[in-house]
């Protein structure tokens, strides 16, 4: 009977987590939780260029048309009566989009375009730059 009783205090004692135990677990799952958000920062950052691609895709479309009624492409968002979903008109070269601000600029005069967008769409200190133009 002693060694049975003896056994049961034994186990009684070992139930539970030590503190070491714990501050493993915590440190593991730290780890793997500043892992996960650098990685869904990284994730958020690329679903947003496809705003960019959309939007550089319709002004070279609009550019297109535009070329073919008048000769010569357009030097304004204006002319071409083009806009970003949700963007507002800062002036007439310059949109402000929900990730990015797009410029246009002509160059080389009315036979050419070039639209830089400009936005910080990963959080760092560096502004995100992708432009796009007609081609040559």
């Amino acid at each position: 009977m002693k060694t049975k009783a003896f056994a049961s205090k034994k186990r009684r004692q070992q139930a539970g987590y030590t503190l070491m135990d714990v501050m493993v677990v915590t440190v593991i799952i730290g780890v793997l939780g500043s892992v996960g958000i650098n990685r869904y920062e990284k994730y958020i950052a690329r679903a947003r260029r496809p705003e960019t691609v959309i939007a550089f895709r319709a002004i070279a479309s609009a550019q297109r048309e535009y070329l073919l009624t008048h000769g010569q492409f357009s030097g304004t968002f204006a002319e071409l009566g083009f806009n970003v979903e949700r963007g507002a008109l800062i002036s007439p070269t310059e949109i402000q989009g929900l990730s990015y601000n797009y410029r246009i600029i002509q160059d080389q005069g009315p036979r050419s375009w070039y639209v830089i967008a400009t936005g910080n769409i990963d959080g760092d200190q560096f502004p995100d730059i992708i432009a796009a133009s007609n081609p040559r």
